[in-house]
């Protein structure tokens, strides 16, 4: 009982090995990133909207919760340094910076689109799939977290959250997450009936 505020939240490293995969814009929730890929953001203000802090609210009131709260007292500052420290030397960013040759090498391509999956759909729909199995066994909806909107925050789909949107299509970027999230529902509701 004494993880239960924590379920799910990850931890600090966690958080830095995104800032060094990614532009830090790809990480703030999906609502407001076009704007602030249209004009130039602080990491402050990036920080500030940054997709993981959502999942870290009551669904009723919108208010953070207590893990998030101790989590930003502890870990701001850290994030934000680290954040400009790899603005210009996070793996896209080196990527952007080889000759056309080297970045038209498939092979590596392919590697950074399996990182992306892994990391944006896959992980966190094993974490929706596991969430889904635990809470099925109640007799009623059980709030995870202390109440967080995990329903909405879980599913790569709602968040799509994408390491290297230049490498997929419009297509698979409109559907990011889309086919694994129903097998899984599919799975899930086999398993418990």
């Amino acid at each position: 009982m004494s993880l239960i505020p924590a379920s799910g939240f990850q931890s600090v490293q966690y958080r830095l090995i995104e800032l060094c995969a990614t532009d830090m814009v790809n990480l703030v929730d999906q609502e407001v990133r076009p704007a602030f890929k249209a004009t130039a953001k602080s990491e402050e203000e990036m920080y500030q909207h940054i997709y993981w802090k959502k999942g870290a609210t009551i669904a009723e009131t919108g208010a953070k919760t207590l893990t998030l709260k101790q989590f930003e007292l502890k870990y701001s500052e850290k994030i934000i340094r680290h954040a400009k420290n790899f603005s210009d030397k996070n793996i896209w960013q080196l990527y952007l910076k080889l000759s056309p040759e080297e970045q038209a090498n498939q092979e590596l391509k392919d590697q950074l689109r399996l990182l992306d999956l892994n990391v944006n759909v896959f992980w966190p729909l094993q974490h929706y799939k596991t969430s889904v199995v635990y809470l099925a066994r109640r007799p009623m909806d059980v709030r995870a977290t202390g109440g967080t909107n995990w329903q909405k925050y879980l599913p790569p789909r709602f968040q799509k959250r994408i390491f290297y949107p230049a490498l997929w299509s419009d297509l698979e970027k409109e559907e990011w997450g889309k086919s694994w999230v129903n097998q899984v529902l599919a799975e899930v509701k086999n398993s418990t009936t």
